[in-house]
């Protein structure tokens, strides 16, 4: 199907293993990748009522069909499981470089399950996924992990030269639920404990590298209309706002109507919002 690679990895963390799976395209045409296919996964595998920190709980990072286009904001990446701090479905998202790493490994999904006895990095390319020991690595903060394996990535995969990796530091290691995914440095699939969820199956980071590309219905449109989605941002209000402010600018617009997480969404707005 256009936009997609229909194919899913399914890693099995436990036994180090993992194989592929095709992904019909009728899955796709009512998901539309991303979010809606991890759900799809999510509804497909977890067991109801799952320990969101067993082995059984699935760990699914996923990328939309604009992803590795030239669409401007195509470069957001979703984690999904189920959450150890509601005990519900979970989304979370990070932006940065490493969705579009993803995208080039041809795969749609990254499914994981099962959980590894030793500390792991899993290496994900087209086609394949290897497993690493990471004893080294355990105990580290997410910039040296960070660091340390893209160092071995340009080293030892001339292919790639250059990768994606999401981390997890000692926060994730130690099971602390609302710790995060990091890459890039400083960008974080930050909500709902999926952190704790990577690091309770043993797995500090997730390397991704590959030169996969999407076939697209008319690449010519694609790229018209990406032009004029880019000229559209450059010239929008609100983009240029967040640009200046950040997102520290809704603390107040979101209080204002009520639709700002508090209590993690027990109440919509902030008494001490001026603080923040």
């Amino acid at each position: 199907m256009f936009g997609f690679y229909n194919m899913v990895l399914r890693i099995n963390a436990t036994q180090q293993s993992f194989d592929l799976k095709m992904i019909p395209d009728e899955v796709l045409a009512r998901t539309l990748g991303g979010k809606g296919l991890a759900t799809h996964l999510l509804l497909l595998h977890n067991a109801a009522g799952v320990d969101a920190m067993s082995p059984e709980n699935h760990l699914v990072f996923t990328t939309g069909p604009v992803t590795g286009t030239p669409v401007w904001g195509s470069c957001r990446y979703g984690v999904y499981t189920k959450s150890p701090q509601t005990g519900y479905y979970s989304e979370s998202y990070s932006g940065g470089t490493v969705a579009e790493y993803m995208a080039r490994t041809g795969f749609d999904a990254v499914m994981i399950h099962g959980a590894s006895d030793e500390p792991t990095w899993i290496e994900v390319s087209p086609e394949a996924a290897q497993f690493h020991p990471a004893g080294d690595l355990w105990g580290l903060d997410t910039y040296a992990t960070e660091e340390r394996i893209k160092a071995w990535i340009k080293e030892n995969r001339p292919a790639a030269s250059k990768c994606g990796v999401v981390v997890v530091g000692p926060a994730a290691e130690n099971g602390v639920t609302f710790s995060v995914i990091e890459n890039d440095c400083w960008r974080s699939a930050g909500r709902t404990g999926v952190g704790a969820v990577m690091g309770s199956k043993k797995i500090k980071a997730i390397a991704f590298w590959g030169n996969k590309t999407k076939e697209l219905a008319d690449s010519a449109l694609v790229k018209e209309f990406a032009k004029s989605l880019s000229k559209r941002a450059k010239d929008d209000p609100g983009v240029k706002a967040y640009k200046s402010m950040g997102t520290p600018m809704m603390v107040d617009i979101m209080s204002r109507v009520g639709s700002f997480p508090t209590h993690y969404w027990h109440k919509g707005t902030a008494d001490h919002r001026e603080q923040i």
